[in-house]
């Protein structure tokens, strides 16, 4: 099992990009055009991570092959940093944007029926990831010293198993198992000591096996009303990897940084055979991530560990959806959400960049018998223009003085991203 996740890794992990929290945008381009309010839908092979229970609407084996493209772009304005001495840090009140790749993110689902009212389905996919990279040379990006390059990613293996209880009652289960790798590159601020100031700092973590599961439950009291109630729950991970000082010194290190627990509930209303209506609320436990603690085999540049301060916040997100099937060639689809950030203004950073995002997405379905082919695009805006007024310890830290004192960053940020998505579907 171990070794087939790892080949699944080399395929996934490599291809993640998000420009943003640690978070999905969707799996699968059907719940991806509705805005991710598919828990009371979820009648597709990735019923598997919406809601499990979903998979007990699936009347023949059914193959699902896919793939996201991601276009992010981040900017900054105004950025002025003073070190722990008072001294600027050049060059001053400049504004930059990112230089992320433009990347792919797979998905893979299998679903069928089985015997009586047992179901089995088995989805590949990816429920977090990030990956931002800046400008590396701090004469053009300052930035670089607290950080220029840094990606966090799970990929998974989801087998799922799903009972129909009664005509209207259906419960799923599936155990994800997964990879987690994690990586993040900076330049030292030490004008003092020259043989370190402007040096790369490079970590690599990786959790090679870690386990979570997802529950669901769903409910339709009536043809045209559906309820879905779905569980992921956290995962404990432990990394191992190095931390190198460039040209200086490389070690052993290790950390952990779990993910999250959500709970998702939805609801989908249909008045009549052409018409869909969706909605969803999706609460995560990000909270649980309050702080790491990356800790040395031995000692680096004088430490035998160091802590990164995040204190992020749990977020509600309102999830709205709409389908209207135009013929039986045509479905349209059409989706909105509010994702409110994690990260307070005291621990935002260069290494997790995030603000309050609004989410639009359209798709299309077409259907030639068997065969279905959806698409969608996504377009993901920052709220309003983040403001840093001095109060990030990340930020600060990043400039100490000569008497060890952290500096001091005020800021601007903001952003967008598209996103361009297509899932080819075949029902044997």
């Amino acid at each position: 099992m171990k070794r087939a996740l790892a080949l699944l890794s080399l395929f996934l992990i490599p291809s993640i990009s998000r420009a943003g929290n640690v978070d999905t945008f969707g799996i699968g381009s059907k719940a991806t055009a509705l805005g991710g309010a598919y828990s009371a839908y979820a009648d597709d092979p990735f019923a598997v991570y919406y809601n499990p229970a979903g998979l007990t609407q699936i009347d023949r084996p059914t193959v699902s092959i896919g793939f996201e493209l991601l276009n992010p772009h981040l900017r900054v304005h105004n950025y002025r940093a003073t070190d722990g001495d008072g001294n600027r840090v050049n060059p001053y009140g400049v504004s930059f944007t990112d230089s992320s790749d433009n990347l792919v993110v797979p998905h893979f689902g299998f679903a069928t029926p089985m015997w009586n009212n047992i179901y089995f389905g088995i989805a590949a996919y990816i429920p977090y990831g990030l990956h931002i990279k800046w400008e590396d040379d701090p004469s053009k990006n300052p930035a670089a010293y607290n950080g220029f390059e840094s990606y966090y990613v799970r990929g998974v293996v989801t087998p799922t198993v799903a009972i129909k209880l009664t005509d209207k009652l259906s419960a799923g289960f599936g155990i994800s198992f997964g990879r987690s790798d994690a990586g993040t590159q900076r330049r030292i601020y030490a004008p003092s000591i020259p043989t370190l100031h402007g040096r790369v700092i490079e970590g690599n973590l990786h959790d090679d096996f870690n386990i979570s599961f997802n529950v669901g439950i769903l409910y339709k009291p009536y043809d045209n009303l559906s309820l879905g109630l779905a569980y992921r729950s956290r995962t404990n991970t432990d990394f191992e990897g190095t931390v190198e000082v460039k040209g200086v010194d490389k070690v052993d290190a290790s950390t952990s940084i779990d993910h999250p627990e959500q709970l998702q509930f939805g609801v989908r209303y249909k008045p009549n055979k052409k018409l869909t209506l969706l909605a969803d609320v999706v609460w995560t436990n990000w909270s649980t991530i309050g702080g790491y603690t990356v800790k040395f085999k031995r000692s680096l540049l004088g430490k035998k560990e160091e802590y990164f301060p995040r204190d992020w916040k749990d977020t509600r997100q309102l999830r709205v959806g709409i389908e209207y099937k135009w013929n039986d060639f045509l479905t349209l689809r059409g989706g909105y959400f509010y994702d409110p950030s994690p990260i307070p203004d005291h621990t935002f950073d260069m290494l997790w960049p995030d603000a309050d995002k609004k989410t639009y997405s359209l798709g299309a379905g077409f259907h030639f018998g068997r065969l279905t082919i959806d698409t969608v695009v996504q377009y993901v805006v920052a709220e309003y223009k983040r403001e840093v007024g001095g109060e990030s310890s990340n930020l600060n830290n990043s400039y100490p003085g000569v008497s060890g004192n952290p500096g001091r960053v005020e800021m601007s940020a903001d952003g967008h991203l598209w996103g361009y998505g297509i899932t080819v579907s075949y029902r044997f």
